[in-house]
C-alpha cells in the first residue's frame, strides 16, 4: 500500500506538477480564509484540484477525489439553483463508476514502477460530431432551463453542461480531446461562479483551467508513447 500511493502521488511527477499540485490546494485554501462562502466549497475545491492534477497525469488515483468533488459540488448546485450542473454530476457519478474499470484495463507500467493511462487521439470527423452535438443539446436544454426549470443563467449552465458530458466521456474513453474541451469548459464555468458570487469555485475554476491546459501537453505524451 505505502509503495502504491508513493507511486500515485509522487514517484514519476516533475518538480513542476508537485509546485503546482500544491499551489492549486493552497489557493483554495487562501481564497477560503479570505472569502468563507462556504466549507463544502472550499472541501469540494480541494478535491478537484487533486482531481484534476492526477488525472492530468493519467492516474487512477484521480476517481477517489472525483467522487468526493461531485458530492460536494452536487449540494453546491442544488442551493444554486444550477439544476443542469446537479444533474450532470449525477451522470458524472454514474460514468466514473464505469471509467475505473475501463482505465484499469488500459494502463501503462513505466519504467519507475508507476502506471498511467494509455490515451488516444480523435479523428478529424469526431470533432464535427462533437461540435453539432453541442450546438443542438445546449439550445435544446437551454430552452428546457429557462422555460420549465427557471433556473439561473439557463443557456450558459446548458452550454456547460453539454460539454462537459462530452468531456467526461471522453475522459472515461481515454481520448486526449477531452482537455480542449475542459478548457472551454472551465473558463465557461469561471464566467458563472464569479456572477453569482461563489468565490471558492472561482478560485477552482482558475486552477482547472491552468491544469486542462497542462492535461492537454501531458495527454499528447501519453498518445505517443
Amino acid at each position: 500500500m505505502v509503495t502504491w500511493l508513493k507511486n500515485e502521488f509522487w514517484t514519476g511527477y516533475t518538480r513542476f506538477e508537485k509546485i503546482f499540485l500544491f499551489s492549486m490546494v493552497a489557493l483554495q485554501a487562501i481564497v477560503y480564509c479570505f472569502a468563507p462562502d462556504s466549507l463544502i466549497g472550499m472541501v469540494c475545491g480541494i478535491a478537484g484540484c487533486i482531481c484534476v492534477a492526477l488525472t492530468a497525469k493519467g492516474k487512477i488515483s484521480s476517481y477517489f477525489f472525483n467522487f468526493i468533488q461531485m458530492i460536494t459540488y452536487m449540494v453546491i448546485c442544488w442551493d444554486a439553483a444550477l439544476y443542469f450542473e446537479f444533474g450532470e454530476q449525477v451522470f458524472y457519478f454514474i460514468v466514473c463508476v464505469f471509467g475505473i474499470f475501463m482505465w484499469k484495463r488500459n494502463m501503462r507500467k513505466n519504467d519507475d514502477g508507476t502506471e498511467q493511462v494509455i490515451g488516444k487521439k480523435f479523428k478529424w470527423w469526431q470533432w464535427i460530431v462533437t461540435a453539432v452535438i453541442t450546438l443542438v443539446t445546449t439550445i435544446a436544454l437551454g430552452l428546457f432551463g429557462e422555460y420549465v426549470l427557471g433556473g439561473a443563467l439557463p443557456y450558459l449552465d446548458a452550454f456547460s453542461v453539454s460539454l462537459a458530458v462530452i468531456a467526461q466521456l471522453l475522459m472515461v474513453w481515454r481520448y486526449r480531446e477531452q482537455w480542449a474541451i475542459w478548457i472551454v469548459i472551465d473558463v465557461t464555468s469561471l464566467i458563472m461562479f464569479i456572477l453569482l458570487g461563489q468565490w471558492s469555485m472561482v478560485a477552482m475554476y482558475v486552477a482547472w483551467t491552468i491544469n486542462a491546459v497542462y492535461g492537454w501537453y501531458n495527454w499528447t505524451k501519453l498518445t505517443n508513447n
